[in-house]
């Protein structure tokens, strides 16, 4: 198990990281924004993936994260993460409904 995530402030990495380790550790976590991040997914099947909620929905470069690497998501088990300040909406649905749309094109 992976966690993958984008986090602004360090709080959702803060957060995912507190809970692999209460999980009994992973085989590492990694940020969107690293090169690193495509090779540990795909060398993975089980993935926590974690990132704020930006105004009832998930930001624009995770949405695009999830759909440029379309490819990835097929087969995964994606454990699916927010984190909110005050309201989090739908942020969670978002990118579940995103994922599965993705994985459809496969």
């Amino acid at each position: 198990m992976i966690g993958v995530y984008f986090s602004g402030t360090g709080n959702t990495k803060h957060c995912l990281e507190y809970l692999l380790n209460r999980l009994d550790g992973c085989g590492g976590v990694y940020s969107i924004e690293r090169a690193e991040v495509a090779a540990a997914v795909q060398s993975d099947n089980e993935i926590i993936f974690a990132y704020p909620v930006y105004y009832s929905y998930l930001p624009k470069i995770v949405s695009d994260f999830i759909t440029d690497n379309s490819a990835l998501w097929k087969g995964k088990k994606i454990f699916i993460i927010v984190t909110m300040g005050l309201f989090s909406g739908d942020g969670a649905g978002c990118s579940a409904r995103l994922f599965k749309s993705t994985v459809r094109k496969f």
